[in-house]
Protein backbone atom coordinates (compact mmCIF):
# COMPACT_ATOMS: atom_id res chain seq x y z
CA UNK A 1 0.00 0.00 0.00
CA UNK A 2 1.47 3.14 -1.10
CA UNK A 3 1.88 5.75 1.89
CA UNK A 4 -0.60 8.08 0.13
CA UNK A 5 -3.19 5.32 0.65
CA UNK A 6 -2.27 4.48 4.10
CA UNK A 7 -2.66 7.96 5.21
CA UNK A 8 -5.81 8.17 3.11
CA UNK A 9 -7.23 4.89 4.97
CA UNK A 10 -6.10 6.06 8.69
CA UNK A 11 -7.63 9.13 8.04
CA UNK A 12 -10.98 7.54 6.63
CA UNK A 13 -10.72 5.48 10.32
CA UNK A 14 -10.18 8.42 12.78
CA UNK A 15 -12.85 10.70 10.93
CA UNK A 16 -15.86 7.23 11.81
CA UNK A 17 -14.76 7.58 15.41
CA UNK A 18 -13.11 10.37 17.61
CA UNK A 19 -11.71 9.11 20.83
CA UNK A 20 -12.94 10.82 23.98
CA UNK A 21 -9.51 9.82 25.87
CA UNK A 22 -6.20 9.51 24.54
CA UNK A 23 -4.82 6.27 23.22
CA UNK A 24 -2.37 4.03 24.29
CA UNK A 25 -0.74 1.65 22.58
CA UNK A 26 1.43 -1.21 24.02
CA UNK A 27 3.46 -3.47 21.51
CA UNK A 28 5.38 -6.48 22.66
CA UNK A 29 7.36 -9.48 21.24
CA UNK A 30 6.92 -12.82 22.87
CA UNK A 31 7.71 -16.34 21.70
CA UNK A 32 5.23 -19.46 22.16
CA UNK A 33 6.64 -21.95 25.07
CA UNK A 34 4.99 -24.79 22.67
CA UNK A 35 3.63 -24.42 19.14
CA UNK A 36 0.18 -22.37 18.56
CA UNK A 37 -3.03 -25.13 17.39
CA UNK A 38 -5.94 -23.73 15.67
CA UNK A 39 -7.72 -24.69 18.81
CA UNK A 40 -5.24 -22.27 20.49
CA UNK A 41 -5.96 -19.34 17.72
CA UNK A 42 -9.85 -19.70 17.98
CA UNK A 43 -9.65 -19.91 22.34
CA UNK A 44 -7.75 -16.57 21.97
CA UNK A 45 -9.78 -14.92 19.72
CA UNK A 46 -13.21 -16.01 20.43
CA UNK A 47 -12.28 -14.86 24.37
CA UNK A 48 -10.91 -11.47 23.58
CA UNK A 49 -13.12 -10.29 20.83
CA UNK A 50 -15.97 -10.22 23.20
CA UNK A 51 -13.44 -9.01 26.55
CA UNK A 52 -11.88 -6.55 24.64
CA UNK A 53 -15.26 -4.69 23.76
CA UNK A 54 -16.31 -4.28 26.86
CA UNK A 55 -12.76 -3.12 27.83
CA UNK A 56 -12.73 -0.67 24.54
CA UNK A 57 -9.23 -2.40 23.37
CA UNK A 58 -8.75 -3.27 20.07
CA UNK A 59 -5.89 -4.82 18.72
CA UNK A 60 -4.38 -7.68 16.48
CA UNK A 61 -1.79 -10.55 17.34
CA UNK A 62 0.36 -11.99 14.84
CA UNK A 63 2.06 -15.56 15.22
CA UNK A 64 4.71 -16.99 13.07
CA UNK A 65 6.41 -20.19 14.37
CA UNK A 66 8.21 -18.63 17.33
CA UNK A 67 7.59 -15.34 16.43
CA UNK A 68 4.73 -13.75 18.36
CA UNK A 69 3.56 -9.95 18.35
CA UNK A 70 0.82 -8.08 19.31
CA UNK A 71 -0.57 -4.27 19.30
CA UNK A 72 -2.88 -3.61 21.71
CA UNK A 73 -4.66 -0.29 21.89
CA UNK A 74 -7.37 1.59 24.18
CA UNK A 75 -7.16 3.44 27.60
CA UNK A 76 -4.00 3.20 29.07
CA UNK A 77 -5.70 1.17 32.54
CA UNK A 78 -7.25 -0.99 30.18
CA UNK A 79 -4.33 -1.52 28.06
CA UNK A 80 -2.11 -1.97 30.75
CA UNK A 81 -4.25 -4.49 32.72
CA UNK A 82 -4.69 -6.66 29.82
CA UNK A 83 -0.98 -6.67 29.41
CA UNK A 84 -0.52 -7.62 32.66
CA UNK A 85 -2.60 -10.88 32.48
CA UNK A 86 -1.24 -11.53 29.03
CA UNK A 87 2.29 -11.64 30.83
CA UNK A 88 1.04 -14.29 33.25
CA UNK A 89 -0.23 -16.44 30.32
CA UNK A 90 1.94 -19.52 29.77
CA UNK A 91 0.98 -20.64 26.43
CA UNK A 92 4.11 -17.86 26.00
CA UNK A 93 6.96 -15.88 27.08
CA UNK A 94 7.14 -12.26 26.61
CA UNK A 95 10.53 -10.96 25.40
CA UNK A 96 10.42 -7.63 24.79
CA UNK A 97 8.09 -4.76 25.48
CA UNK A 98 8.71 -2.54 22.36
CA UNK A 99 6.76 0.34 23.00
CA UNK A 100 4.35 1.78 25.14
CA UNK A 101 2.77 5.26 24.27
CA UNK A 102 -0.05 7.89 24.00
CA UNK A 103 -1.31 8.66 20.61
CA UNK A 104 -4.37 10.80 19.68
CA UNK A 105 -5.13 8.15 16.73
CA UNK A 106 -6.40 4.58 17.21
CA UNK A 107 -4.70 2.85 14.35
CA UNK A 108 -6.96 -0.19 15.19
CA UNK A 109 -10.04 1.81 14.94
CA UNK A 110 -12.25 -1.81 13.84
CA UNK A 111 -10.44 -4.16 15.26
CA UNK A 112 -11.78 -5.79 18.43
CA UNK A 113 -8.97 -8.25 18.47
CA UNK A 114 -7.89 -9.94 15.31
CA UNK A 115 -5.59 -13.60 16.37
CA UNK A 116 -3.24 -15.12 12.83
CA UNK A 117 -0.97 -17.58 12.24
CA UNK A 118 0.87 -17.45 8.98
CA UNK A 119 0.58 -20.94 7.61
CA UNK A 120 0.08 -20.41 3.77
CA UNK A 121 0.88 -16.48 3.90
CA UNK A 122 2.96 -15.71 1.09
CA UNK A 123 6.70 -15.80 1.48
CA UNK A 124 7.00 -11.71 0.57
CA UNK A 125 4.82 -11.07 3.43
CA UNK A 126 6.59 -13.44 5.93
CA UNK A 127 9.76 -12.12 5.00
CA UNK A 128 8.47 -8.70 5.46
CA UNK A 129 7.42 -9.52 8.70
CA UNK A 130 10.20 -11.26 9.99
CA UNK A 131 12.59 -8.70 8.98
CA UNK A 132 10.57 -6.06 10.82
CA UNK A 133 9.92 -8.15 14.01
CA UNK A 134 14.13 -8.94 13.95
CA UNK A 135 14.63 -4.96 13.72
CA UNK A 136 11.87 -4.64 16.98
CA UNK A 137 13.47 -7.08 18.81
CA UNK A 138 17.14 -5.98 18.42
CA UNK A 139 16.43 -1.86 18.92
CA UNK A 140 17.83 -0.20 21.78
CA UNK A 141 15.60 0.62 23.98
CA UNK A 142 11.36 1.11 22.76
CA UNK A 143 10.97 2.02 19.47
CA UNK A 144 7.54 3.03 18.56
CA UNK A 145 5.87 1.44 15.39
CA UNK A 146 5.29 3.07 12.34
CA UNK A 147 2.21 3.71 10.14
CA UNK A 148 3.57 1.08 7.90
CA UNK A 149 4.61 -1.25 10.12
CA UNK A 150 0.90 -1.52 11.49
CA UNK A 151 -0.33 -1.38 8.04
CA UNK A 152 1.85 -4.68 6.82
CA UNK A 153 0.63 -6.24 10.11
CA UNK A 154 -3.25 -5.35 8.81
CA UNK A 155 -2.31 -7.17 5.74
CA UNK A 156 -0.82 -10.09 7.45
CA UNK A 157 -3.84 -10.20 9.74
CA UNK A 158 -6.51 -9.75 6.73
CA UNK A 159 -4.54 -12.63 4.31
CA UNK A 160 -6.74 -14.87 6.63
CA UNK A 161 -9.90 -13.32 6.18
CA UNK A 162 -11.97 -10.14 7.79
CA UNK A 163 -11.67 -9.30 10.98
CA UNK A 164 -14.65 -10.61 13.44
CA UNK A 165 -16.51 -7.52 15.14
CA UNK A 166 -19.18 -7.53 18.15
Amino acid sequence: MSDELTRMSLLWETIQKEEEYPIFRLTYLSKPTKPFTDEDFDDIESKSVEANNARDVTGLLVVNEDRILQILEGREDSVRELYEKIERDSRHTVIKLVCAVEDEVRLLLTWNMVVRGLNGTPPDLLKQFSQVYDELLHADGETEISIDQVELFKELALFGGLPKTI
